[in-house]
């Protein structure tokens, strides 16, 4: 049964960079949840890739958000090797 884990707050930047490295988590598998919320004045496209075992980043949600509007990621398996990747349209917009 996997663990589940908190990404630390933080805020999301206008080119792409990791959110959580799988290496980071410890030997067992984890389940993330994650939330974005646009606390800017400006519509923003949030994009989460996953890249599993160092290969090709994958798209695994893509979302624009007007003003206060919120992404929700719940359950997500991540494994030592992999690493989760966000970014958006404007930095320090997305929490």
């Amino acid at each position: 049964m996997a663990r589940t884990h908190t990404l630390a707050d933080g805020q999301l930047a206008a080119a792409a960079g990791t959110i959580l490295a799988g290496s980071s988590i410890g030997n067992e598998p984890v389940r993330v949840s994650a939330v974005f919320a646009n606390v800017g004045s400006t519509v923003e496209t949030v994009v989460v890739t996953m890249q599993r075992s160092g290969g090709t980043a994958r798209r695994i949600a893509r979302a624009v958000l007007n003003q206060n509007e919120s992404l929700v990621i719940n359950g997500l398996p991540i494994q030592t090797d992999d690493t989760l990747l966000g970014v958006t349209t404007s930095a320090s917009s997305v929490d």
